[in-house]
């Protein structure tokens, strides 16, 4: 969200990404594709600076729906069964950690719902007209999913993969003529996306980091993966799916196991499947291995890497149940089952969505401190504070999350309140001119008790709520 601000207010500088965080210079800072942030920001030219956060959602909303209807799609023309067409759709649907997601700003279900879309238009490709746009359709969608987020990558190197494998095998499959094509079309996505990831780089160097994190984080031990293991089955893995969302996934594995064994003479037919199932499931064990010790920071950092690898074994264990017994009674039994994968998984997500609804939704809404920060702009409006003053928030992890809801520019910043100085604080705001110092009750209580010297050099302009706004008593003569 802080990034469409930035692109709104300095002139959609695609190429110089901004936040409302001072830390680095000029407020720049290096990030993935920022291609929602930007269409967010030149949606807020039509509804106004102040509706940004509404477009950025409606957005991301209409690329999730995008995605499900291209879902239904898949499973629905390559099956002829309207509740087979539901099933991939309900999973995804019920999964907590997606739909909640995909209504915020992050990047990850944005680009699952672009591999969604590349997926119908692979599987066009290959099964069903043999089209060469299909196939450039298909590639640059799951291109731009990866320059999105690059963890998405892996689904692009596996479709790529498995397409010039085929190719290799059955020389039919493309003629020459497209096969060059193909492959440049190939080597102009990677070539964009390296040139854009050292870009990443210069801007992380040029104007500083610390706002996005940019390096892999792996696993060092084996301890440390059996912490991260224990993180997600303890508290993350609610979040990941409902109970209904695991056993469609179980029953997804045995399907497939079972139709491989009673289908092994029609080996040529789905080995494309096999081997795509198995690329991806290599490529998200490689992103584990490198990335793993971010997962139990955040629930959602499984989205991108993940959640395409299930979401092509639910769809394939659908097809076959729909393709198998369609037939008779065995169409009618097939029905019923099609059925119940939808309005099972869509129970469940209703009571999860009920009880995610309460406050606190305990044990996340622990961690997670917002409560103060609910129309901080408006508390600021009747502090006085103008638009254009920048603010010190003092004791908070977040570098732009404040920032968002007070829509200020600023710095976020946590030190060790009972050694801080004044002096050191007045420094620092004179430093960035920051004109106003932002604190929860709970920090202005803890200093009134560790370091009531501090607060002697300012003067409390307002206190309302859990909120506090705090001003110098004299502005720092670097002023």
């Amino acid at each position: 969200m802080a990034l469409a601000l930035g692109f709104y207010d300095y002139n959609f500088d695609f190429f110089h990404p901004r936040t409302l965080s001072l830390v680095t210079v000029d407020s720049v800072t290096g990030v993935e594709l920022p291609l929602q942030a930007y269409l967010a920001g030149l949606l807020g030219l039509v509804v106004g600076r102040a509706n940004i956060t509404v477009a950025f959602r409606c957005l991301d909303l209409a690329m999730m729906v995008t995605g499900f209807y291209f879902l239904f799609r898949l499973l629905f023309e390559s099956t002829g069964r309207f509740w087979a067409g539901l099933v991939p759709v309900a999973f995804l649907l019920t999964s907590p950690v997606f739909i909640y997601y995909s209504g915020t700003y992050t990047p990850d279900p944005f680009s699952v719902s672009l591999l969604a879309v590349a997926t119908y238009y692979y599987w066009r490709f290959y099964y069903r007209d043999r089209q060469f746009r299909h196939l450039v359709a298909a590639t640059l969608l799951s291109g731009l999913a990866m320059l999105v987020k690059l963890s998405s990558g892996v689904y692009f190197i596996a479709f790529s993969s498995v397409i010039l494998m085929l190719s290799y095998f059955w020389p039919s499959l493309l003629t020459l003529r497209q096969k060059i094509a193909f492959l440049s079309l190939i080597a102009g996505i990677i070539l964009t996306l390296l040139g854009y990831v050292l870009y990443h780089h210069y801007l992380q160097e040029a104007y500083g980091p610390g706002l996005f994190l940019a390096k892999a984080l792996p696993i060092q031990s084996f301890r440390e993966h059996e912490q991260i293991w224990e993180k997600m089955r303890l508290c993350w893995s609610f979040e990941y799916f409902t109970p209904a969302g695991y056993v469609l996934l179980k029953g997804g594995v045995i399907v497939l196991l079972l139709y491989a064994v009673l289908r092994w003479r029609q080996v040529p037919a789905y080995s494309p499947v096999g081997m795509l199932l198995v690329l991806c499931a290599l490529g998200v064990l490689g992103l584990y291995i490198l990335l793993g010790s971010q997962i139990p920071v955040h629930d959602y950092y499984i989205i991108a890497p993940l959640l395409p690898l299930l979401l092509l074994l639910v769809c394939a264990a659908t097809w076959c149940v729909a393709a198998v017994f369609n037939r008779g009674w065995g169409r009618w039994l097939t029905t019923a089952v099609l059925m119940a994968a939808v309005a099972w998984p869509m129970y469940a997500g209703f009571r999860h969505h009920h009880a995610r609804m309460a406050d606190p939704y305990k044990p996340h809404s622990d961690s997670y401190v917002y409560r103060w920060l609910v129309g901080g702009e408006d508390k600021l409006r009747a502090a006085g504070v103008p638009a254009s003053a920048f603010i010190l928030v003092l004791g908070e992890d977040a570098p732009n999350l404040s920032l968002v809801y007070f829509n200020r520019r600023g710095i976020v910043w946590k030190p060790e309140l009972a050694q801080l100085q004044a002096e050191t604080v007045l420094r620092s705001m004179a430093g960035r001119r920051l004109a106003y110092l932002v604190m929860r009750r709970q920090i202005l209580e803890l200093l009134r008790q560790q370091n009531p010297a501090l607060l002697n050099s300012f003067r409390l302009v307002l206190l309302s709520g859990d909120c506090a706004i705090l001003q110098p008593l004299q502005p720092p003569t670097r002023w």
